[in-house]
């Protein structure tokens, strides 16, 4: 779904007319052509239509996001979802199944790690894991700049902890937990990301 279909659908879902959905935001005619997906919309635009009538953005944002998704980022997210329900039912050959597709993806390195190490702790061979495979994870980690800011890095970290020196780990968590004292308007889906490297 196109972002212009999914303002249609919502404003219909509303009983709003073009006119009353732009709200003076954006002219009539040019939303017209957005909900027809003739013209784009504006970031800005978009968020102030969204508020001034209380439309989920999360669910909205939802709606539009395999249209605005590369088809690689969306099998990824498909697999992601059948490899924690196999974990979720103990399906050990569905879990293998899936790990063989993620490894065939092209990209998705990040996506890859995590699902190695989610396995190997799965099937409990994490220590068969090889010594190649844990420095690349590391130098991957290592590689962001500012990995306490990134949501990839941060997803790293939470589920590769095992391949790190006890040394790494304690300076990272350290790092990390002396950034997120420091100020109070972290988002929170990073919050949530912090709570679940604490708790591992």
């Amino acid at each position: 779904m196109t972002i212009g279909e999914a303002l249609k659908r919502e404003r219909e879902s509303l009983g709003l007319t073009q006119e009353e959905m732009t709200k003076n935001i954006i002219q009539k005619s040019h939303y017209s052509k957005i909900e027809r997906n003739i013209e784009g919309i504006s970031a800005d635009s978009l968020f102030k239509i969204l508020f001034t009538h209380h439309i989920d953005v999360d669910e909205f944002l939802e709606s539009i996001k395999d249209t605005y998704t590369s088809k690689e980022d969306v099998k990824a997210g498909l697999l992601e979802k059948r490899m924690m329900n196999a974990f979720n039912t103990s399906n050990t050959e569905a879990v293998k199944k899936c790990l063989a597709e993620i490894l065939e993806l092209d990209e998705n390195l990040i996506f890859k790690y995590r699902a190695l190490i989610a396995v190997a702790t799965f099937d409990g061979n994490l220590d068969q894991l090889s010594e190649n495979t844990r420095k690349n994870i590391v130098k991957k980690f290592n590689d962001f700049n500012n990995w306490v800011e990134n949501i990839d890095s941060l997803r790293l970290l939470a589920n590769c902890m095992s391949v790190f020196t006890q040394a790494q780990l304690d300076n990272n968590i350290d790092y990390l937990l002396n950034y997120y004292r420091k100020k109070d308007d972290h988002p929170e889906i990073k919050i949530e990301r912090v709570a679940i490297i604490c708790n591992n």
